[in-house]
């Protein structure tokens, strides 16, 4: 079985090593970048199946670079950085992250991070006893990560909105509780981070299904609880 291959996008020499370094003895094929214009170049041609991401580059703002990655690709994010406010971290997943690890971090937990990340990915394109779904006038393609209206508009899906999306469709008009949801996802990191994760990548679905957002019809909001998907599919 091939390497899965991971980019690392860090202008600090020496961290950039110790990620390297770190990855590629846990047998991932690692290439590391130091500026994001030779970061997003390579993109198209090496096609890693996770991003790590610095916010703080000398050639351009992170969080600028997140949906540029993210939008029409099967490539997890996982976000590193200084800047550990929760604020910055929504902003983070608002804009693409999959995952979001704060200065400083010890190797081997950013070592399980890509794992999951890896995992999620994988249980997001794996073959389907059923790839394709009707979410009211949305056609879901689960294999090609997108999303089309009736009018054939086609919006693209990152792999964790698809690792969601699928234990919504395949559990419809069922209470899914966010712990159900931590566990289907594999998320290792804390309680709270991970319920606003979660709260973040729903509100980016939901404004891809169109829904409204002060009145969901499709994925209902049960508070303190979790959420329905709200379907009339058999």
């Amino acid at each position: 079985m091939n390497a899965a291959r991971i980019s690392i996008l860090e202008d600090t020499l020496e961290l950039q090593r110790l990620i390297g370094d770190a990855l590629t003895g846990v047998g991932y094929d690692v290439r590391t970048y130091g500026r994001a214009q030779d970061f997003e170049r390579d993109l198209d041609e090496f096609q890693p199946k996770v991003c790590i991401i610095d916010l703080g580059l000398p050639d351009q703002d992170g969080l600028g670079l997140l949906q540029k990655v993210s939008v029409g690709r099967d490539t997890a994010i996982l976000v590193i950085s200084g800047r550990s406010s929760l604020t910055d971290k929504i902003a983070g997943f608002e804009l693409g992250a999959d995952d979001y690890l704060a200065k400083p971090f010890e190797m081997p937990e950013l070592v399980v991070r890509v794992r999951a990340l890896l995992r999620r990915s994988r249980t997001a394109s794996a073959p389907q006893a059923k790839t394709l779904h009707r979410v009211a006038d949305m056609t879901v393609d689960l294999s090609r990560f997108t999303l089309t209206d009736a009018a054939g508009r086609e919006e693209r899906l990152s792999a964790s909105e698809v690792a969601i999306l699928t234990v919504f469709l395949t559990n419809p008009n069922r209470l899914i509780t966010r712990e159900k949801l931590r566990e289907e996802l594999q998320d290792r990191s804390d309680e709270h981070s991970f319920d606003r994760a979660i709260d973040v990548r729903v509100s980016r679905l939901r404004s891809k299904l169109r829904d409204t957002p002060k009145d969901p019809k499709i994925i209902k909001t049960v508070y303190g609880a979790g959420y329905i998907l709200i379907s009339d599919a058999d």
